[in-house]
């Protein structure tokens, strides 16, 4: 059987040259912190626009728009119309579950007009002209502070201020808020999970129409009383050719747009891989250092009975010892960093998170990297002559 070196050989061995494993080390947490916000980004990007999908939602939006929400325009009396010709919509207390809706990009400004300065900047902000029926169909928001919109109200997501590049404070209830020239007060703030509606600001539909002289709305979302169940939408669609209207599952616009995003994340993790092939390069540096000045060492651990295997097993120990370490510690950092984080992305926002995926995609990948690290200098003790190592000087 072939003898092994023990563990503390190696452990040793990462003592003599303290100043190669404390660097080495530090390589490891930084990659290791990489993965994990890389992968907390890819994963926040894909939920953010997965969780506002349900099976039991449509949208309803104008034929020409070609799926763009902003551009979209339908009647003010769609959704009524709606509600009285498609008998599978889901009705809530005896409400239909159809929300007209106004969606509007916008400049926002804060504090009251009386307090209002010539040098004041205007912040890019996300509006959503709503009713109480929207509570209907977007089942995922709720109040966490505050009370619904009134006239002259409104209520945020609690990553409108991320989204605006504002302080929180700034649009904490009682706050005013300044846009399409009106002035509102918030009056609460809500949260709703995975999904991009947190960083909007939600307004009374009725003003928001009146302050932007539209006569109509963005969309409609219609929810039903059973998942997929849209074929009574559809044939009020088609049917109705004067209001040249579209009907798109949530589930799938909402698919389309992760999509569209896919070069993104596609960068996020073309970046962590190209820090993380420097980092094994630096890695395999070092590991070939390490065989250099031992290389006499190592021949005598052969000459005593110690198979090549045995020295690239003790290697590889060392190496995964080093990567461990910096791994654990790129992690605490990766947590610390990302804690209460978020990322604003054009008119939306989502929270990053590092969850048990994006730890386990860290510390596993800066494992594999270190273990493939040790390919060169493995293939060096392989190949190591007893003879010829023991007459280095």
């Amino acid at each position: 059987m072939a003898r092994s070196l023990p563990l503390d050989y190696a452990v040793r061995n990462l003592a003599r040259r303290p100043l190669r494993t404390v660097l080495s080390a530090l390589a490891s947490a930084l990659v290791a912190a990489l993965l994990v916000a890389a992968s907390a980004f890819v994963r926040g990007l894909d939920s953010t626009f997965a969780g506002a999908a349900r099976d039991d939602v449509a949208i309803v939006l104008s034929s020409v728009a070609q799926r763009d929400v902003l551009r979209s325009t339908v009647s003010a009396g769609a959704g009524s119309l709606i509600e009285a010709d498609v008998p599978e919509i889901l009705r809530v207390g005896g409400t239909p579950a159809v929300s007209s809706e106004i969606h509007s990009g916008t400049n926002v400004r804060l504090g009251p007009l009386s307090e209002a300065r010539a040098d004041e900047v205007a912040h890019p902000g996300f509006v959503r002209g709503v009713t109480d029926r929207a509570f209907l169909v977007h089942e995922a928001v709720t109040l966490i502070e505050g009370r619904p919109g009134r006239t002259g109200e409104v209520i945020v997501g609690r990553l409108a201020a991320r989204q605006m590049g504002v302080p929180e404070e700034s649009l904490a209830v009682g706050k005013v808020l300044r846009f399409e020239g009106g002035e509102f007060t918030i009056v609460g703030r809500f949260a709703a999970p995975g999904t991009t509606i947190e960083a909007e600001i939600w307004a009374p539909l009725s003003e928001l129409r009146g302050l932007t002289k539209r006569d109509d709305s963005s969309v409609v979302f219609v929810r039903v009383e059973r998942p997929g169940e849209f074929a009574g939408l559809e044939l009020f669609a088609l049917r109705r050719l004067d209001l040249e209207l579209v009907v798109i599952p949530s589930s799938l616009y909402y698919q389309e747009l992760v999509a569209y995003f896919r070069p993104i994340r596609a960068l996020a993790w073309i970046m962590a891989a190209l820090i993380a092939g420097a980092a094994v390069f630096g890695g395999s540096n070092a590991l070939n250092a390490a065989v250099q000045d031992r290389l006499r060492e190592l021949a005598s651990l052969c000459a005593v009975g110690y198979s090549t295997w045995a020295l690239a097993r003790s290697l590889a120990v060392e190496a995964l010892l080093v990567a461990a370490a910096g791994g654990v510690a790129g992690l605490a950092l990766a947590k610390v960093a990302l804690h209460g984080g978020s990322i604003r992305i054009a008119m939306s926002a989502f929270r990053l998170d590092a969850d048990a995926h994006s730890v386990l995609v860290g510390f596993g990948g800066v494992l594999l990297l270190g273990l493939f690290g040790t390919a060169p200098a493995v293939i060096r003790i392989r190949r190591i002559s007893i003879a010829t190592a023991l007459k280095e000087p």
